[in-house]
């Protein structure tokens, strides 16, 4: 029986898309649009090295200056 949330792999897949094309999501924003938990957006992003919305801001905020 298909409960609608994507496995594991599909959403981190999805995951890496979404953040790379916008950046300045939040972790909560990521849960609700998932619909997982907090937690598990932090664990996923950890697992594929994404860094908090801090150094993501960081990050594209440098690329635009140089």
């Amino acid at each position: 029986m298909k409960t609608g949330r994507l496995s594991k792999k599909d959403r981190l897949e999805k995951l890496l898309q979404v953040v790379e094309e916008n950046p300045f999501m939040t972790d909560e924003e990521l849960s609700d649009r998932f619909k997982v938990s907090i937690q598990t957006i932090r664990l996923d992003r950890l697992e594929l090295r994404i860094p908090e919305l801090r150094q993501r801001i960081r990050t594209v905020a440098t690329k635009n200056t140089d």
